[in-house]
């Protein structure tokens, strides 16, 4: 019966026993359905996401290693902690930056993050003009000598009203009442973290979009893993770190990807720095597939190389979605042994 099936059958059963990739699995149906309205409105041309008054732009690889750093800031998982579970995705972060230890590290990378996806300055803004005074500008530091020196001559007769009051030097408006501050996170009396980015607040319906928006528009592989089991996700890192090592632990840097890059293409280096990251994937991975289908084609068809009969070489252009955890499914004992048997 097998035998009498056509080939054109046998490539239907193989497409429908391949099952289907669902990239927004975890994710609310009118929050996907929105993504992908963005994906065919802004993120295939680089066009950034409107988000209330603000927007929303895709980092470049001139902020690939501080954007990647991160990141993370969006992929924390809550569910991780006893703690975590009672709090929402943006108490659980912000939370984070009052750590002893990694309070700093956290408060660097989501400043940072703001920075790169809302095209800020990180520092205090002149509502007069629109004038923002970088926290590490020479103006803003200025301004700290000058509060730290009235602070040592201070005397019983010092008054609030002879303090320095910060001036900004495009319109030299120094009413406190006309400044604020870029990036502002507060607790509310409801013991809830209040996040204000350019006087517009992010509340936590707010930040559970954000942080998908960007991950999709970012990463064009990118797949939503909260629904997956802690217990697999755990076994899928040590088979990843099993089979790194059977690679030596073999990496390319960002220098070695944007030279192989411009090696490979007509892009110059400047271009490759003001492209996007989403695009900068897909070239590299392109670039790849097609050196990998032109090798194979050609050895097919010199009759050189032996291929199952039914072998079909996967074109450059159409690509197949995979599944993020591949074949995570078969247990860390079966990865083991597989990455052994390579070494015989």
């Amino acid at each position: 019966m097998e035998e009498n099936k056509t080939q054109q059958e046998k490539e239907q059963e193989k497409k429908e026993s391949t099952p289907k990739v669902d990239r927004f699995k975890g994710v609310d149906k009118s929050t996907a359905e929105e993504i992908q309205q963005y994906e065919r409105l802004y993120f295939r041309e680089d066009k950034p996401v409107p988000f209330g008054k603000l927007k929303l732009y895709p980092a470049t690889v001139r902020d690939y290693d501080q954007f990647m750093l991160s990141s993370s800031c969006l992929t924390l998982n809550k569910n991780e902690t006893v703690e975590g579970i009672r709090m929402t995705n943006l108490d659980f972060l912000l939370s984070k930056l009052t750590d002893k230890e990694e309070g700093p590290l956290w408060s660097y990378k989501l400043h940072s993050l703001l920075s790169i996806i809302f095209h800020l300055k990180n520092g205090i803004k002149c509502k007069k003009c629109g004038h923002v005074i970088e926290y590490d500008s020479e103006e803003f530091q200025n301004f700290i000598r000058q509060i730290q020196e009235f602070s040592k001559n201070m005397t019983d007769k010092t008054t609030a009203s002879e303090a320095p009051h910060l001036t900004c030097s495009q319109c030299h408006n120094s009413e406190d009442k006309d400044f604020v501050e870029m990036i502002k996170i507060v607790k509310n009396k409801k013991n809830h973290y209040d996040l204000f980015i350019d006087e517009q607040q992010i509340t936590s319906q707010d930040f559970n979009k954000l942080r998908l928006i960007v991950m999709y528009q970012n990463f064009i592989d990118y797949q939503d893993d909260s629904w997956v089991d802690p217990d697999l996700k755990k076994d899928y890192e040590e088979r990843l770190e099993i089979e790194a090592k059977s690679n030596q632990g073999a990496t390319a840097t960002l220098e070695r990807k944007i030279v192989g890059l411009s090696m490979n293409s007509n892009f110059k280096f400047g271009e490759i720095f003001d492209m996007t990251i989403r695009k900068f994937t897909i070239a590299l991975s392109m670039i790849d597939d097609i050196m990998n289908y032109k090798f194979t084609r050609n050895a097919q068809m010199s009759g050189l190389v032996s291929f199952p009969k039914d072998y079909k070489v996967e074109h450059w252009l159409y690509k197949v979605p995979k599944d993020m955890y591949g074949d995570s499914y078969k247990s860390l004992d079966q990865a083991t042994q597989e990455q052994s048997m390579m070494h015989k």
